[in-house]
């Protein structure tokens, strides 16, 4: 018996197999179920051989050392969870676009018109500016209108300097200049026929009384300003009250006083009334057509006097032939001689 348990120990069995002592340690997994019962996490080991020694008591054991780890494997000991791959969408994938909101349909057509508004304004400036400065539009030809108190060759003289030059160029403030020496004229306004006409049309100051001046007459303005002087033939064509006398011219403050009084008749009064007289700023006096008198008085209340005589001339005839004056001097108690 002896010599078979000493056969059988512990060196006949390295003796026997030989390799078992040139085995290295093998390594283990081990896998625990950690809290997160979908996912394992796996922990390696290291195992240390198995030897044939006597066990010790378990009082004499000693916890035994875990052998430290290397960093690469310690972070291999820590959970690995399986990254989830990004999802990438198909290249063949189809969007959809919303229809745009009524503010941003209502931007766009504002964006658009305004865009065009521009190049609008764009294309107009640039032809106008090529029309301003293109002799194409040179004036050739000139032609006047409402010319009464201004002479035909005046007209032509002051705006012979236009020939030449374009339409566009030539405005209304520009040619009335041209007449600024004329009492006559007020404004001047222009009519362009192109590609070379230009009709000038002069308005010019209502003239409201005349007097003689020699073999000529003078008209006046209702401010009494002289006018221009016409010959006596065409004088009759005006059809103007006279200031007769001579006297009545050199005093300034009665002839300013008749001219006032003239201007402030309505037209159809006005035209009955053949001459104007005064010796004093309060005893105006208008001879009518008719040959009957009006004692006028002064300048002043002059729509009532005016309203007071118009009144007295729509008597009745048989009551009007008896009457040779009308005085409207005191427009609430008129008179009739």
């Amino acid at each position: 018996m002896s010599k078979k348990s000493s056969n059988q120990g512990p060196d006949n069995v390295t003796s026997k197999y030989p390799g078992l002592t040139d085995k290295k340690p093998v390594k283990s997994i081990s896998v625990q179920r950690p809290l997160d019962r979908d996912r394992k996490t796996v922990t390696e080991t290291n195992l240390e051989p198995i030897t044939d020694d006597v066990e010790t008591p378990v009082a004499n054991k000693k916890p035994r050392k875990k052998p430290a780890q290397s960093k690469s494997k310690q972070s291999n000991t820590t959970p690995r969870t399986a990254a989830k791959p990004a999802k990438t969408a198909p290249e063949d994938d189809i969007v959809l676009e919303l229809p745009p909101s009524p503010e941003h349909r209502k931007a766009r057509r504002r964006k658009a018109l305004w865009i065009w508004a521009g190049v609008v304004a764009t294309i107009l400036t640039a032809g106008w500016a090529i029309l301003y400065f293109s002799p194409i539009l040179a004036i050739e030809e000139i032609s006047h209108e409402g010319l009464d108190l201004v002479a035909q060759s005046e007209a032509e003289e002051r705006t012979a300097s236009l020939a030449g030059t374009p339409l566009p160029q030539v405005t209304d403030g520009k040619v009335t200049e041209l007449f600024a020496e004329n009492p006559a004229v007020d404004h001047v306004t222009l009519r362009a026929e192109p590609p070379h006409g230009l009709v000038v049309i002069v308005h010019e100051h209502k003239p409201i009384a005349m007097s003689p001046s020699g073999k000529q007459y003078v008209v006046f303005s209702d401010e009494g300003t002289e006018l221009a002087q016409i010959p006596s033939q065409r004088a009759q064509e005006f059809d103007l009250p006279v200031v007769a006398s001579a006297s009545d011219v050199t005093d300034q403050e009665v002839f300013d006083t008749i001219t006032a009084v003239l201007g402030s008749l309505p037209e159809d009064l006005r035209e009955q009334v053949r001459a104007a007289s005064g010796s004093s700023i309060d005893s105006i006096e208008l001879e009518l057509s008719s040959g009957k008198m009006v004692m006028w008085g002064n300048s002043e209340q002059a729509e009532k006097k005016a309203q007071v005589l118009k009144a007295l001339l729509g008597l009745d005839k048989a009551e009007a032939a008896q009457i040779s004056e009308y005085d409207v001097s005191a427009p609430d108690f008129p008179v009739t001689r």
